[in-house]
């Protein structure tokens, strides 16, 4: 053969041997199965975040076990596996049933899911285990955690099994791992359900000294995960079922040692077993029958302890954790202050007369009325709150992340009342009332590392309750106190002055400045106390809608608005119009949606009453979409105190708004030569441009009056033209008012 043939025989050859190399992976794949890849050109997968050591996307990277895995199956295919990323689980099966993903990764096989998905061989194991505090006994049978609340992943494969084993268990879905560790360490759950990878990274992640993972089942020993094809996809079970097999066993270990953070393995070798000498079956025996016994002895170890341990720190009487167990949680509370600031409040309640039914009853009726006690302070709080029975009468609660006084006086009144109802024992009524003391952390507590401080001043303020009468509560505090106290006894005074008939409505006349004329007024509440006279508006009004009174209160001023204009328009002109201010709560809770047909009723236009806004609440979408209903519905909408708050011109050009009202600040010092005035004629030439007019509010000057007559300000509204008046006294001096106020602008 000439050596111009060999060299090019040699070249092909070489060249053949790379092309069988590189699709030898390939060609182990049947002529169907590269095909159908070739068909559908490449294959999405849904990806979520916080399954460490699983998988991870930290910086829009694939990361974790079954990333590597992921990475080995990429090199195996001739198409490539894009990655749908997704913000949780729940997403990713979305994406799933939606056809948005291919496949998913990571996913146990379930009753529910097969009607949706496909399922390939498992290519990652992982145990099942529960997480516990570390005073836990070992479990190794769910059926010993029936009665014990335990928390588990929202969405996770074993939630559904778990429920199948055993319908009946308390399980608690939560929304993360954190979550359910959190609820663990702070005493709100007994256990976590979790895979061993997954609840050894996040003990080890998150620094939770206190937790440990306490033990694996005979019922769920293992979780096996593999990938969920669409049905759509059916070919691809085949095709990485294929992948799988041909992963090497040392890959497969290594990827599991280099992303475990936890070794935790119960295996059973029955191949040595069998090659194993008789004298070595002989010791097996004899460890397994040891092992029974062992187990047997510690099952009774285990349940004797666990009736002391529930003996030292629960209330035999009312179940309720006791002094001990309580101390305990609240020193936890407070050092875990160091690492993340919380706030609570402690409440201690001593129930008062409670001595006399225990003499003249007897004790056993006396217990039951403690237990029916326990009951209702245990309905007034919370699931994620703490309760105790601290000895005799004296119960404790501490209220967790609070963010303001008043939910925790809600909930003070609230025991108050639920203890204040009568109990029925043996047929007979009979009643206790409360004292209760509140200490708040961390304001009452500095030096303190276990909250014994905390305890004395609740106990201290419990009794400063008794001194003032018994049924009611007092603070620690002496200023909170008589804030509080101050803010109670108004809110009491609240509650019966629409009753008693201590509210009054003052009109305020506006003046029309370029007819001279007053059709408008503006409709103002006041309260008349019996004790303390008139109360300012701004002391009053915030607490009505604080406590959702508004709703009714305002209700009852429209009314009266209503009424009030229905004379002026019969005594002076069909035209009069009142504005009535209208709470944002009013929006919300929908209770002003029908006064159009009130006014319909009264047979009153629409546009007698206008609505008085704030610019605050034209930035809440819900609460401005109400007032454009109220304004195509023929109501003319004001915005008060316009210039002191946001200012937004975009609000005026997106929402239908008829007035504008200068707030009186801009007024009060209004002069030919200052910035008042400047700012108060842009005011009224921008407003003009878009059609609106203007209210100047605060007027009290002739001079004032004139240069807003000057400016060309629509209306003019103060105690130049007249002062709040009632409809009494407003009726009989509006032709006064009229006559008075041309004279100063003739």
């Amino acid at each position: 053969m000439p050596s111009r043939c060999r060299v090019i025989f040699s070249v092909c050859a070489i060249s053949a041997l790379l092309c069988m190399t590189i699709t030898a992976r390939a060609a182990e794949l049947s002529k169907s199965q590269q095909k159908y890849l070739k068909d559908i050109a490449q294959i999405r997968l849904c990806v979520g975040p916080n399954s460490m050591p699983l998988e991870d996307i930290v910086d829009g990277q694939h990361i974790g076990m079954n990333a590597e895995y992921i990475a080995l199956f990429r090199k195996e295919l001739p198409i490539p596996i894009r990655l749908k990323l997704t913000s949780t689980w729940e997403e990713s099966m979305n994406k799933v049933k939606s056809g948005s993903c291919d496949i998913i990764a990571l996913i146990a096989e379930t009753p529910s899911r097969k009607q949706f998905l496909s399922f390939t061989k498992p290519y990652i194991t992982i145990p099942f285990v529960v997480v516990t505090t570390q005073e836990k006994f070992f479990v190794s049978k769910l059926e010993l955690l029936k009665d014990k609340k335990l928390g588990m992943h929202k969405g996770y494969a074993y939630v559904e099994l778990l429920k199948n084993l055993y319908p009946d268990m308390n399980l608690i879905e939560v929304n993360s791992r954190q979550e359910g560790l959190e609820k663990v360490n702070n005493g709100e759950l007994y256990g976590y359900f979790s895979g061993l990878h997954l609840a050894g990274y996040a003990i080890q992640e998150g620094n939770f000294t206190n937790l440990k993972i306490n033990g694996q089942f005979d019922e769920l020993a293992q979780v096996k995960l593999g990938i969920g094809v669409r049905k759509e996809y059916e070919p691809l079970v085949g095709i990485f079922n294929h992948l799988i097999d041909d992963i090497p066993e040392h890959e497969a270990n290594r990827i599991d040692k280099s992303w475990r953070k936890v070794q935790f393995e119960v295996s059973e070798s029955y191949q040595t077993i069998t090659q194993i000498s008789v004298l070595a079956l002989i010791l097996i025996i004899i460890f397994m029958f040891w092992q029974f016994q062992l187990r047997r002895h510690n099952r009774e170890l285990e349940k004797r302890e666990k009736t002391i341990w529930k003996q030292a720190n629960f209330d035999f009487l009312t179940k309720l954790p006791n002094r001990r167990l309580f101390q305990d949680r609240l020193e936890q509370l407070v050092k875990a202050h160091n690492r993340q600031p919380v706030s609570f409040a402690l409440i201690l309640i001593d129930l008062d007369g409670f001595k006399e039914i225990n003499d003249t009853l007897g004790h056993d009726l006396g217990d039951e009325l403690l237990i029916k006690a326990a009951e209702r302070l245990q309905s007034s709080i919370r699931e994620t709150d703490i309760i105790a029975r601290l000895g005799g009468d004296e119960f404790v609660i501490i209220l967790n992340d609070i963010h303001s006084e008043s939910s925790v006086e809600m909930v003070a009144q609230q025991l108050l009342e639920n203890l204040s109802s009568p109990f029925v024992l043996a047929g007979d009524v009979s009643h206790v009332s409360a004292s209760i003391g509140i200490t708040l952390f961390p304001q009452d507590c500095s030096g303190d590392p276990d909250g014994i401080k905390l305890l004395k001043n609740a106990d201290q303020a419990m009794y400063a309750a008794k001194r003032k009468g018994k049924n009611t509560f007092h603070y620690f505090t002496p200023k909170m106190q008589q804030q509080a106290l101050n803010r109670m006894i108004m809110i009491s005074d609240l509650r019966h002055a629409l009753a008693n008939h201590q509210y009054q409505l003052y009109f305020q006349p506006i003046l029309d400045l370029n007819t001279l004329s007053i059709y408008k007024a503006e409709a103002l509440l006041r309260w008349q106390h019996p004790l303390h006279g008139m109360i300012a508006p701004d002391q009053f009004i915030p607490l009505l809608e604080e406590t959702r009174m508004i709703n009714e209160v305002a209700n009852w001023v429209f009314q009266q608005s209503l009424d009030a204009v229905k004379q002026l328009h019969k005594e002076f002109t069909p035209k009069f119009q009142l504005s009535v201010n209208v709470s944002p709560v009013q929006f919300r809770m929908l209770t002003s949606k029908q006064w159009p047909q009130d006014m319909s009723n009264l047979g009153l236009p629409v546009e007698s009453a206008a609505i008085e806004i704030t610019e605050s609440m034209l930035m809440e979408e819900r609460i401005s979409g109400h007032v454009s209903e109220f304004r195509n519905q023929g109501f003319q909408v004001a915005l008060d105190d316009f210039g002191v708050g946001y200012s937004s011109l975009s609000y005026l050009r997106k929402f239908p708004i008829d007035y504008l009202k200068i707030d009186k600040s801009f007024v009060s010092s209004l002069d030919e030569n200052n910035d008042d005035l400047a700012l108060c004629e842009a005011i009224v030439t921008m407003a003009h441009k878009l059609k609106i007019k203007v209210v100047a509010e605060g007027v009290e000057t002739e001079a004032q009056l004139k240069l807003l007559h000057k400016i060309g300000c629509d209306f003019a509204q103060g105690f130049l033209i007249a002062k709040p008046l009632p409809l009494s006294t407003f009726k009989n001096n509006l032709n006064v008012i009229n006559n008075t106020l041309k004279d100063l602008l003739i």
